[in-house]
Formats: C-alpha cells, sequence, structure tokens
C-alpha cells in the first residue's frame, strides 16, 4: 500500500493497528516494527512522521480512549443525581470505574507504568488536577452538606483518594497478586473510616479482583 496522502488518515491507522496490538499482545511485548508490519506497507518513515517513539504511540491511544470513553459523562450524571448523598456519588463512581469496559482495555494491555515515566506523570497530572477537583471533591462537599462526610480538608481528602484509587491501588502501576490486592483494600476500607468516609468502600471489592490475575 502507498503512503496515505491524507496525514491524518495515516495517523489514525497507526493508532488504531497500535491499539489492537497492544491489546492482543501487550505493550511491552509489541515492537515499533510489528506496528509497522501491520500497515499495510506504510513505512518506518511514515510512522516516525507522526510519532517519535513506541512511547509516543501509546500515548495518542490512550488519549484516543479516553476521547471515546463515556465514563466522565456518567460520573457527570451521578453528581447530579438527587438521590443520593455525597458519599453515595464517591462510591458509584468508583463502582463505575471497576467496571468500565475501557479501563480493562487498559489493564489488558500491560504497560510497566513505572517504566515508562511519560504515562506515569500523564496519569499524575489527570488525577490530580482533573479527576479530583472535577469530580470527588464537589461530591466530598456535598457529603459535608448532607452529613454523610466528615473532613476539614476537602481538597486535599479528593486528591489522596483519587492518587490512591488511581495510582496505588492500581494493578497495573504496583502490580501485585490477589492476596496483596487484598491486604491494600482492606488497609485501604479502614483509611477510609478514619478519613470521615465510613463505608465508602464496602461491597467494592469483586470489582478490584478483576483487575488481579
Amino acid at each position: 500500500m502507498a503512503r496515505n496522502k491524507y496525514p491524518e488518515e495515516t495517523k489514525k491507522l497507526i493508532i488504531e493497528k497500535a491499539t489492537q496490538l497492544f491489546l492482543e499482545k501487550g505493550y511491552e511485548s509489541t515492537t515499533l516494527q510489528d506496528i509497522i508490519d501491520n500497515l499495510g506497507g506504510l513505512t518506518k518513515g511514515a510512522v516516525y512522521h507522526h510519532f517519535s517513539s513506541k512511547k509516543d504511540i501509546l500515548l495518542a491511544v490512550i488519549t484516543n480512549i479516553y476521547a471515546d470513553n463515556h465514563l466522565l459523562a456518567d460520573w457527570d450524571k451521578v453528581l447530579k443525581c438527587n438521590d443520593l448523598n455525597g458519599k453515595e456519588k464517591i462510591k458509584k463512581m468508583f463502582e463505575m470505574s471497576l467496571s468500565d469496559t475501557d479501563e480493562m482495555r487498559f489493564t489488558a494491555m500491560k504497560v510497566d507504568y513505572i517504566k515508562t515515566p511519560e504515562l506515569l506523570s500523564y496519569y499524575l497530572n489527570r488525577t490530580v488536577n482533573y479527576l479530583a477537583p472535577q469530580y470527588i471533591e464537589p461530591a466530598i462537599k456535598q457529603g459535608l452538606l448532607d452529613g454523610s462526610i466528615s473532613t476539614d480538608y476537602p481538597k486535599e481528602l479528593a486528591q489522596v483518594v483519587m492518587l490512591i484509587a488511581n495510582i496505588w491501588l492500581h494493578p497495573v502501576v504496583f502490580r501485585c497478586n490477589k492476596n496483596e490486592m487484598k491486604n491494600k483494600f482492606l488497609f485501604l476500607c479502614d483509611m477510609a473510616d478514619k478519613m470521615g468516609l465510613n463505608g465508602l468502600l464496602d461491597d467494592i471489592y469483586p470489582l478490584l479482583e478483576n483487575y488481579v490475575k
């Protein structure tokens, strides 16, 4: 196949094929040559015209998945729901995240986040500067008003909760077996109770287990 004369279509094709390979083989086991071999005749130069490295392609793949993801739209609906108190809203958002198919796709890619600092930095920034203030902090503030949450630090609590959930507890970032994950979860339950989020994580563990092999 000749080089696509439409750059955006070429870039889209690279992302699509890379996504497929990352899901099938895992990110670490997929080489840049594997991606090139599945592009129907596109050259290495055509790939490097759009992406500087395999890591660069990975960031584009994840950005693309997030762009098509409906999870945050569902979180918006939860925040607007009048039938849930603040703590119930946070729990509902956690449950949605743990059953989200795109989150499971990220796990299936088997990315070593420690070896991919660009991606880890992206997640840390997104967690602290976007997800925490946009979704968790408003629910905590509602919880303070309705009595379901008790804290003097809503902003900081929102950041810590999201950092723990998205980074420390995520088995793709810090790999662990089922027993280690259960201990982490039990510790988190105890800590949540002490932070004024009593019962927040009740019945959530079975969903979390899906992410541990």
